[in-house]
Parts: C-alpha cells; structure tokens; sequence
C-alpha cells in the first residue's frame, strides 16, 4: 500500500513555501520557538502538502532557516491548507486569524471587517479591539463570532455596525461605572440595535447623558438596564418632540 506520508531533512530552504491563507509569523512565538530551539534542538518536523507548502511549522521553519539550520519535514499527501488551524495547537487561532485567513482567500465580507476594524481601533485609541469590532460588524445577534468565522458564516451588516458604533463613541463622551467599549456594554448596544432595527442617537445621548451606567455581573443584568434606559430615553425625546409641536401650533 502506498504510504501517506514520508520524513525528509534538507537545509534547501527555497524548496518551501508558505500557504498565504496562514496567520502571520507572531514575533513573540518566533522568539519563543528559536530559544527552545537553539537550547535543544528541534524536537518536531515541519508538516508539508505535496507541493512543500508548509501547512505546519511556519514558525519554526523561520527560526531554522534564520540560524541555517537543518529542517526536518514530514510530506503528507493528506494534508490541507483547510486543516492548518486544526494542527496549530500550540498557539489558538483567533477570530482575527480565522478573518484574515478567509480575507485571503477572497471573502470580501471579511476583508471589511478588517479594515473597518482597524479603522475603529484607531478611533478608539486602542479601546475598541480588532476582535470587538468583528463581533460588531457580524450580522447575527448572536456574539459567537469565533464560531461564525470557522463555519464559513460571518457576514457583515455595515449600517447595523457603524450605529453600534457611532452610539459607543457618543455614550464614551460622559462619565461611566466601566467604559462603553466593555464587552458587556458593548453586546447590550448590539442586541439594543437588532431589537429596534436601529438605533436613535439622541435617545442614546440622553441615555448616557442621565444615567451612570455600570455592566452588570450578567450580560442579561446588562441588557436589561441598557434597553429599559433606551426605552425611557426614547420615550423622552418623544414626549419632547410632542411639546415642541404643540407649541408651533399653538
């Protein structure tokens, strides 16, 4: 029977390549990985496709080859690029990960996410982190981004977004228990907008102009007290708006 799989050792470096689908080279692992390296040796093989795409190892092939060291690799003829996270247990995949891998392989919503992403980190100095963002930018209620992206599923609803956001930064002008960029407060914001199909600005203006909201231990104690907030605010503004018109006409 044919064998799956054979070892191999070779210190020709341009026979590899990398598959472009993989995270980036982590300097803090590379560092790692080359330390342990130089003080013992590599232990484990690359893992390479027919083609010596490295589907495994990405961080210690670069430690090698920077020292001009010998790779040790194992050419699986079963190995997919669709199987790297999966092998690459020492160091989890995140939902930025999974983004940018999907992003390179075409998946126009995630390339989106991306550069809305880095976008509201920078507006938010640093606030609002690239992974918030993408659970912002998810279409769904739902806060799994994590899962969404491993599936093939996260799509992007931009205007839901960018009112999420925009309501963020207006609660962020006014003093807080915790910051509106709080994960808690954050989904409550989230939730509030696929609840109302939108959100009203100066509803949630009053709202945190107001009220000194703090995140409950629950995401549900949250919910709850962002949306009664909304809700009284809303009412407010309505009940203004009404006063104003009756005033013109009278």
């Amino acid at each position: 029977m044919k064998t799956k799989w054979h070892l191999g050792e070779t210190k020709n470096y341009e026979r590899f390549s990398f598959v472009d689908s993989n995270r980036e080279i982590n300097s803090l692992n590379l560092s790692k990985i080359e330390k342990s390296i130089l003080e013992i040796g590599i232990q484990v093989p690359i893992v390479v496709n027919e083609n010596y795409e490295i589907i495994e190892g990405q961080h210690r092939f670069v430690a090698l080859k920077k020292n001009n060291l010998v790779v040790p690799y194992v050419v699986s003829l079963s190995a997919h690029q669709n199987h790297i996270s999966k092998l690459q247990e020492s160091r989890k995949w995140t939902a930025i990960d999974f983004c940018n891998s999907l992003a390179t392989k075409g998946n126009i919503d995630c390339q989106t996410a991306l550069n809305y992403a880095e976008q509201w980190f920078e507006e938010s100095n640093g606030k609002l982190s690239k992974i918030k963002s993408l659970e912002i930018l998810m279409d769904s209620s739902s806060v799994s981004v994590l899962q969404h992206l491993k599936s093939g599923s996260f799509k992007v609803n931009l205007d839901y977004a960018k009112a999420i956001f925009k309501a963020i930064q207006i609660m962020s002008q006014y003093e807080y228990a915790t910051s509106p960029y709080n994960n808690k407060i954050s989904r409550a914001v989230k939730r509030l907008c696929y609840k109302n199909n939108g959100l009203n600005f100066k509803a949630i203006e009053r709202m945190a102009k107001n009220n000194y909201i703090s995140a409950y231990g629950s995401d549900k104690e949250t919910n709850d007290y962002i949306n009664n907030k909304y809700k009284s605010s809303l009412n407010k503004n309505r009940l203004d708006a009404s006063k104003v018109s009756r005033a013109l006409v009278g």
